[in-house]
C-alpha cells in the first residue's frame, strides 16, 4: 500500500513538473485564455445583477465589456504617452544622477580618506539599460494588446455560456461528482471575483493617494508614478517595494541637497503603504482567500519563471484556484490546508 501510495506521489510530482514546462512554452496561447478566465471571474457578479433587473444579459455583458476594456483603452493611452514624455526626460534626469554621484563621491574622498573614482557611473550604462528594459516593456504591452481581441471574444462566450455550464456538467458526470464540480466552481468564482474587485479598489486607493501626496510634494510625474502604484498594487508584496524604490530614488534625484522634500517623499510613501497594506486591505479584502505568505511569494516567483511579469499580476488568483480545488477534493485537502495562512489555522487551536 505504502509503495502504491509512493509511486502515486512520484506520478503526481511529474505530471505536475510536466504541466509547469507546457505552460510555459505555450505561454502565448494559455495566457489570453486564463486571462478570459479571470476576467469571466470578475465581470460575472456584474452581468448576474444586470440580469437580476431584467437586463438582458448579452447586453448586460456588452455593458460589462465595454466598461472594463474602455477603462482599460484610456490607461493604456495615458501610460504610452506618459512613457514618451519621460523617455524625453530621461536624459535629464541622468545627468543629475550623474552630478549627486560626483558630489557624493567627492564628499567621501575628502572626508573619508576614500579613493572612489570622480564619477562612479562613468563606467555603467544606465542609459542603455533604461531603454532597453523601456523597450522590453513597450513589447509585452503590445504583445497583450494583440491578444486583447482572443481576451474579448473568450470572455463573451465564457460569460454566455455560464448559465447553462451548471446543467451541462450535471449531464456530464455521475450526480456526486457533478455536484462536487459546481460547489468548486461556485466557490471559486465568489472568492476570485471578489478578490479582484477589492483589489481594484484598493490598488484606486494607493494610486490616488500617491499621486495627491507626490502631487503636494511638487515631485514630476506625479500622476505617472500614482498610475504605477495602481497597476503594480496587483502584485503582492513586491509591486509596493517596487513602488517606493523607484519613487524614493526618483525624488532624490530631483530634490537633491534639499533635505525636506526627499524626506516628504520617503515619508509619504512608506505611509501610504503602511496604511493601505495595513488598514484598507485587511478590512475590506477580510483575508478571504486565507493563502500563507510563504506561498503568495513562492507564487509570485513561479508564475513569473513561467510567463514573466505577466504571470506576476495573475499568481495570486491562479493560485488561489488550486486552494480552493484542492480543499474540494479529499485526497488533495492537505496541499490546501498546508497553503493555508499559518496565523489564521492556529487562531483558536491548541496542538499540545
Amino acid at each position: 500500500m505504502d509503495n502504491k501510495r509512493s509511486i502515486t506521489i512520484f506520478l503526481g510530482i511529474i505530471a505536475t513538473a510536466c504541466l509547469l514546462a507546457a505552460l510555459k512554452l505555450a505561454g502565448s496561447v494559455m495566457l489570453p485564455i486564463f486571462f478570459s478566465i479571470l476576467l469571466a471571474f470578475t465581470l460575472s457578479p456584474v452581468v448576474d445583477a444586470l440580469t437580476r433587473v431584467k437586463v438582458p444579459r448579452g447586453i448586460s455583458i456588452t455593458l460589462a465589456i465595454l466598461i472594463i476594456f474602455g477603462i482599460a483603452y484610456l490607461v493604456g493611452l495615458f501610460l504610452i504617452s506618459s512613457i514618451n514624455s519621460f523617455i524625453d526626460e530621461a536624459p535629464k534626469y541622468y545627468k543629475r544622477f550623474e552630478e549627486i554621484a560626483r558630489q557624493i563621491s567627492g564628499a567621501l574622498n575628502t572626508n573619508f580618506a576614500m579613493e572612489l573614482p570622480e564619477n562612479p557611473l562613468a563606467e555603467i550604462d544606465l542609459t542603455s539599460t533604461f531603454l532597453t528594459s523601456i523597450n522590453a516593456i513597450s513589447q509585452n504591452f503590445m504583445s497583450f494588446i494583440s491578444a486583447l481581441v482572443i481576451v474579448v471574444l473568450s470572455t463573451i462566450f465564457l460569460l454566455l455560456e455560464s448559465p447553462y455550464l451548471q446543467v451541462t456538467i450535471a449531464k456530464a458526470f455521475p450526480r456526486k461528482t457533478g455536484k462536487r464540480i459546481i460547489i468548486i466552481m461556485r466557490h471559486t468564482i465568489r472568492q476570485i471575483g471578489r478578490y479582484l474587485s477589492v483589489k481594484f479598489l484598493v490598488s484606486a486607493i494607493t494610486g490616488v493617494l500617491v499621486w495627491f501626496f507626490l502631487q503636494i510634494i511638487g515631485m514630476d510625474f506625479a500622476l505617472i508614478w500614482g498610475v504605477m502604484a495602481f497597476i503594480l498594487n496587483f502584485i503582492p508584496n513586491i509591486g509596493s517595494v517596487i513602488v517606493m524604490v523607484v519613487t524614493i530614488l526618483m525624488g532624490f534625484i530631483q530634490f537633491f541637497p534639499r533635505p525636506f522634500p526627499i524626506v516628504a517623499v520617503f515619508v509619504s510613501m512608506i505611509g501610504v503603504q503602511a496604511v493601505v497594506g495595513n488598514f484598507f486591505d485587511p478590512r475590506l479584502q477580510g483575508r478571504r482567500l486565507n493563502l500563507s505568505p510563504i506561498i503568495i511569494i513562492f507564487s509570485l516567483f513561479l508564475w513569473g519563471w513561467i510567463w514573466g511579469p505577466v504571470g506576476m499580476f495573475i499568481a495570486v488568483p491562479i493560485t488561489a484556484v488550486i486552494k480552493i480545488i484542492c480543499h474540494n477534493i479529499p485526497q488533495l485537502k492537505p496541499i490546501s490546508m498546508l497553503m493555508e495562512n499559518g496565523r489564521k489555522v492556529m487562531k483558536g487551536r491548541r496542538f499540545f
